[in-house]
């Protein structure tokens, strides 16, 4: 791995992280909402990378 492709990832798990601790703490009408956005904040970069990785390997095919 490159060097640029280190501090993309560092700073792509630093700012995940980041966001997790920023809904955590945010105030929201219901405790639902918070359940809602902690959910899709976890899950969705995840998944978006997977997507892109089996959608690459697809494409190669």
């Amino acid at each position: 791995m490159s060097n640029v492709t280190l501090i993309v990832f560092f700073l792509f798990v630093a700012f995940w992280v980041y966001s997790i601790i920023s809904v955590y703490k945010g105030r929201f009408k219901e405790e639902k909402q918070k359940a809602f956005w902690l959910i899709g904040v976890v899950f969705v970069p995840p998944l978006a990378i997977f997507f892109f990785f089996m959608k690459k390997n697809l494409l190669l095919k």
